[in-house]
């Protein structure tokens, strides 16, 4: 899609900062972009115009740019509109949150035009390539330092106590500083004088404050104004230092090497969300192969097999056909397994907590075995004495998954002629012990029913237990 075919809506509830993307937007081509500075204003938007893309602040007045696109998610109308969403510092529970609910792109303030159409060209067009390239490409240029000063002696002499460590450049008066910063390779700190010709140092400060590309560039004033109301005054633009001339080299250093860990934090904040949405579309990937591309095949197959044992075959082809169909009757339960993991991991899988009674529930896990797999010379007994009422909360689908993994986990390490137990406690939280006569070779089946088990807010343990072996699995009590 076109930039002249896209209607884009820009959501933030700063207008300076709107109103500078909105005619960035425009002077790039697009035509067409609508603006909302909340949530209800942006729905009613949506709701009576085409839009291609949203592009949205995170914080914005009494509410967020993650409940605009949980909003839009939840309505059919909206759900498939591309999200964009931008954010200066976003806390780890929203990054978890975001990447759960599906947000394929989050932008780090401040950012470039140029990043910004490459994300806004790449959510138009559908295109998953991984946005960690572009991250990784700009971190290997060295930090960069702006120096804005009218007096040549002042910007040499400025540039040289920097040159060393960091990329320098160097600027005359407020207008060039501007450009520079507002450009595809703007700088990570600026060290900005005040008293300069046509527009003095706050008037720069100002208005870098209301562009998206310059608005979190941190600002040091370096000025010969040394009284306290100039000095309250600069802080009051968003500067985050203001140093008084003549400098003290070593404390100037010190104070932008303290800087550059921040900008360094940043940069390295948008390499790994980047990454995070990386791992999340393959997990989505992932899910779709496992749900369906490797399901279709297998069921297909076992029609085969379900054909050929009706076919008069021997007994000997009879017994090979069930070890097949067996075969294939687990892999179909490891594909359940891992669809669930993934649908947990990716946010899909939305639980719903309820009360469900094991007993019965268990009793109807140990018929499906049997049904499945037959005895195998295992004995399984279900004592009820002390907790046949046990009720726990839990989502139903994701529980019954969980006790038929660690049940079959234990069937199958049951030597043949030996009896497994299972035995219900009904305290706080519930506890069903599956006991099994000795030690299986192997805990690692247990891996997926302990994930399930924490997403119940319970939890699985086994060890030994009186001579015998036991598995131990944990859920809060309705």
């Amino acid at each position: 899609m076109s930039a002249q075919d896209s209607t884009l809506l820009v959501v933030d509830s700063d207008p300076a900062l709107t109103r500078a993307l909105v005619e960035e937007l425009q002077r790039q081509g697009f035509t067409q972009v609508l603006q909302a500075n909340d949530v209800n204003a942006a729905i009613q938007l949506l709701q009576h115009k085409p839009i291609s893309l949203v592009l949205c602040e995170q914080s914005l007045n009494g509410s967020t740019g993650l409940t605009l696109f949980e909003r839009m998610r939840s309505d059919e109308r909206f759900a498939e509109i591309p999200f964009v969403l931008m954010s200066s510092a976003m806390q780890r529970q929203d990054v978890q949150r975001a990447i759960q609910l599906g947000i394929r792109d989050l932008l780090v303030k401040p950012f470039t035009t140029q990043r910004l159409l490459e994300r806004i060209q790449r959510s138009l067009q559908s295109d998953d390539l991984p946005a960690r390239s572009i991250t990784q490409a700009e971190g290997e240029e060295r930090a960069s330092i702006l120096v804005v000063d009218d007096t040549p002696e002042n910007l040499q002499l400025l540039a040289g106590l920097f040159r060393d460590q960091f990329k320098v450049k160097l600027a005359h008066n407020g207008e060039k500083a501007i450009a520079i910063c507002h450009s595809d390779n703007p700088p990570d700190l600026i060290l900005l004088d005040v008293m300069m010709p046509d527009m003095d140092g706050f008037e720069v400060a100002r208005r870098l404050r209301q562009h998206h590309a310059s608005e979190h560039i941190p600002i040091i004033f370096v000025t010969a104004l040394n009284d306290e109301r100039s000095r309250e005054h600069g802080l009051s633009h968003g500067a985050v230092d203001y140093v008084f001339k003549p400098i003290d080299p070593t404390l100037l250093r010190i104070r932008v090497r303290n800087l550059m860990r921040h900008v360094e934090h940043r940069r390295q904040l948008q390499a790994d969300l980047d990454q995070l949405l990386e791992l999340a579309a393959l997990r989505a990937d992932m899910l779709h192969l496992v749900k369906h591309e490797l399901q279709q095949p297998l069921n297909e197959s076992g029609e085969v097999l379900r054909g050929l044992a009706r076919s008069g075959l021997t007994p000997v082809q009879v017994q090979e056909v069930q070890r097949a169909a067996q075969s294939m009757q687990q892999m179909r339960e490891l594909l359940d397994i891992a669809s669930e993991q993934l649908s947990l991991g990716a946010g899909q899988r939305e639980l719903r907590p309820e009360s469900v009674r094991l007993n019965p529930l268990l009793r109807e896990l140990i018929t499906e075995l049997r049904q499945r797999y037959g005895d195998q010379g295992v004995d399984i007994q279900l004592e009820t004495a002390l907790g046949s009422s046990a009720t726990v909360l839990a989502d139903t689908g994701l529980c019954h998954a969980l006790f038929y993994r660690v049940l079959r986990h234990a069937h199958q390490a049951c030597p043949m002629g030996s009896q497994l137990s299972l035995v219900m406690i009904d305290e706080n939280p519930v506890q069903v012990k599956v006991m099994l006569p000795s030690r299986p070779e192997s805990s690692k089946p247990l891996a997926a029913a302990r994930a399930m088990a924490h997403a119940l807010g319970g939890d699985i343990q086994h060890g030994e237990d009186g001579g015998s072996y036991a598995i131990r699995v944990n859920l809060p009590r309705a």
